[in-house]
């Protein structure tokens, strides 16, 4: 049994499913499908943390990830540490996700998702401005895994940020789901 499992059952709570073995998954499930890897454990009540460090463990353990793949797994685990109120790791995983080459806005996104978690709100109005002015570029299709059309809101994320600003004073958590 590993470490990290026996100090979740002491603390009374079971968030990773005994005997899987999360460091086999391949990147795609473990980061990207709903209900597997890092997703499925923090679905469990009270397991952000967990979810947090599970993500921690697979990308220090995965030397051959992509830069861009490391890059939206420390942008999950900055998400699961902000869920559990570990707002300073939180942010410090986000600074870590800015992009040279932006055109969808992300730099705008963090910018906005740093400033609520510390309770800026000029910061976040400043973001949600940037965001929501952003031109979509010309000829941009965007397509799924297979190649079919995506409709998809542009800006990206801009309803995430609208969010957190309606949100505003909360918790990440509250904000990032149904709060409005």
């Amino acid at each position: 049994m590993n470490s990290l499992f026996i100090v979740l059952l002491l603390s009374g709570v079971e968030c990773l499913t005994p005997g899987t073995d999360y460091m086999a998954l391949e990147f795609q499930e473990f980061d990207q499908t709903m209900e597997a890897g890092w997703r499925e454990v923090a679905n469990r009540e009270g397991c952000a943390e967990a979810a947090a460090d599970l993500i921690q463990r697979y990308r220090d353990s995965k030397p051959d990830l992509r830069e861009g793949q490391l890059s939206i797994m420390r942008w999950h685990e900055g998400q699961m540490r902000a869920e559990a109120g570990q707002n300073e790791q939180a942010v410090a995983l986000f600074k870590q996700t800015y992009t040279e080459s932006d055109t969808m806005g992300w730099n705008y996104y963090v910018n906005a998702t740093i400033a609520f978690i510390e309770q800026d709100a000029e910061a976040l109005q400043q973001a949600h401005d940037q965001l929501s002015a952003l031109p979509k570029p010309s000829g941009m299709n965007m397509t799924d895994a297979d190649g079919n059309p995506v409709d998809i809101q542009w800006p990206p994320n801009l309803q995430v940020v609208e969010n957190l600003m309606s949100c505003f004073g909360r918790s990440y958590s509250e904000a990032y789901g149904d709060c409005n």
